[in-house]
Protein backbone atom coordinates (compact mmCIF):
# COMPACT_ATOMS: atom_id res chain seq x y z
CA UNK A 1 0.00 0.00 0.00
CA UNK A 2 1.37 3.26 -0.86
CA UNK A 3 2.20 6.04 1.62
CA UNK A 4 0.02 8.66 1.71
CA UNK A 5 -2.07 11.04 3.51
CA UNK A 6 -5.71 10.54 4.49
CA UNK A 7 -8.27 13.23 3.55
CA UNK A 8 -9.63 15.61 5.27
CA UNK A 9 -13.47 16.09 5.79
CA UNK A 10 -13.22 19.33 3.21
CA UNK A 11 -10.85 17.83 0.83
CA UNK A 12 -13.81 14.93 0.58
CA UNK A 13 -16.68 17.63 0.34
CA UNK A 14 -14.59 19.10 -2.42
CA UNK A 15 -13.77 16.19 -3.62
CA UNK A 16 -17.05 14.51 -4.43
CA UNK A 17 -18.26 18.05 -5.40
CA UNK A 18 -15.55 18.16 -8.04
CA UNK A 19 -16.59 14.56 -9.41
CA UNK A 20 -20.57 14.92 -9.13
CA UNK A 21 -20.48 18.39 -10.69
CA UNK A 22 -22.69 19.62 -7.68
CA UNK A 23 -22.28 22.19 -5.21
CA UNK A 24 -20.46 22.06 -2.15
CA UNK A 25 -23.05 22.85 -0.05
CA UNK A 26 -25.28 20.39 -1.84
CA UNK A 27 -22.66 17.74 -0.95
CA UNK A 28 -22.51 18.93 2.60
CA UNK A 29 -26.44 18.81 2.85
CA UNK A 30 -26.44 15.06 1.52
CA UNK A 31 -23.43 13.63 3.49
CA UNK A 32 -25.32 15.29 6.99
CA UNK A 33 -28.80 13.37 5.46
CA UNK A 34 -26.71 10.23 5.29
CA UNK A 35 -25.84 10.81 8.51
CA UNK A 36 -29.43 11.70 9.83
CA UNK A 37 -30.20 8.32 8.27
CA UNK A 38 -27.87 6.21 9.28
CA UNK A 39 -28.87 7.28 12.76
CA UNK A 40 -32.10 7.13 12.32
CA UNK A 41 -31.70 3.27 10.92
CA UNK A 42 -28.99 2.12 13.65
CA UNK A 43 -31.30 3.55 16.43
CA UNK A 44 -33.30 1.77 19.15
CA UNK A 45 -36.54 2.33 16.93
CA UNK A 46 -34.79 1.10 13.63
CA UNK A 47 -33.76 -2.34 12.17
CA UNK A 48 -30.31 -2.02 13.32
CA UNK A 49 -28.80 -1.97 9.73
CA UNK A 50 -27.77 -0.20 7.11
CA UNK A 51 -26.49 -0.22 3.46
CA UNK A 52 -24.88 2.22 1.69
CA UNK A 53 -24.44 1.01 -1.96
CA UNK A 54 -21.09 -0.21 -3.22
CA UNK A 55 -19.34 0.84 -0.78
CA UNK A 56 -20.49 -0.75 3.06
CA UNK A 57 -22.94 -2.37 5.24
CA UNK A 58 -23.40 -0.95 8.87
CA UNK A 59 -25.02 -2.86 11.26
CA UNK A 60 -25.52 -1.93 15.14
CA UNK A 61 -25.83 -4.65 17.87
CA UNK A 62 -27.17 -4.25 21.41
CA UNK A 63 -24.38 -5.53 24.18
CA UNK A 64 -25.60 -6.93 27.33
CA UNK A 65 -24.27 -5.74 30.72
CA UNK A 66 -21.65 -7.25 32.34
CA UNK A 67 -21.23 -8.10 36.38
CA UNK A 68 -18.31 -7.58 38.11
CA UNK A 69 -16.75 -10.78 38.70
CA UNK A 70 -13.20 -12.22 40.71
CA UNK A 71 -10.57 -12.54 39.07
CA UNK A 72 -6.37 -13.08 39.51
CA UNK A 73 -4.02 -10.63 39.13
CA UNK A 74 -1.41 -12.08 36.52
CA UNK A 75 1.28 -10.27 37.87
CA UNK A 76 1.15 -10.23 41.94
CA UNK A 77 -1.41 -13.92 41.85
CA UNK A 78 -3.63 -11.63 44.41
CA UNK A 79 -6.93 -12.30 44.02
CA UNK A 80 -8.88 -8.97 42.69
CA UNK A 81 -12.61 -7.71 41.57
CA UNK A 82 -12.76 -7.27 37.13
CA UNK A 83 -14.99 -4.11 36.82
CA UNK A 84 -18.47 -4.87 35.22
CA UNK A 85 -19.38 -2.82 31.89
CA UNK A 86 -22.36 -1.37 31.32
CA UNK A 87 -24.66 -2.07 28.33
CA UNK A 88 -23.85 -0.75 25.27
CA UNK A 89 -24.52 -0.22 20.99
CA UNK A 90 -21.37 -1.63 18.79
CA UNK A 91 -21.12 -0.66 15.15
CA UNK A 92 -19.37 -2.69 12.87
CA UNK A 93 -18.95 -1.89 8.90
CA UNK A 94 -18.79 -4.71 6.86
CA UNK A 95 -17.10 -3.91 2.77
CA UNK A 96 -19.35 -5.34 0.26
CA UNK A 97 -19.01 -7.16 -2.54
CA UNK A 98 -18.68 -4.23 -4.84
CA UNK A 99 -16.21 -2.40 -2.76
CA UNK A 100 -13.96 -5.67 -3.12
CA UNK A 101 -14.08 -6.16 -6.34
CA UNK A 102 -13.22 -2.34 -6.91
CA UNK A 103 -10.11 -2.61 -4.40
CA UNK A 104 -8.80 -6.10 -5.59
Amino acid sequence: MAESKKLTKAQIVSELAERSGLATNAVRAALEALSALAKRELGPKGPGEILVPNLFKLTAKQTAATKDRPGINPFTKQATVIKGKPAGLKVRATPVKALKELLA
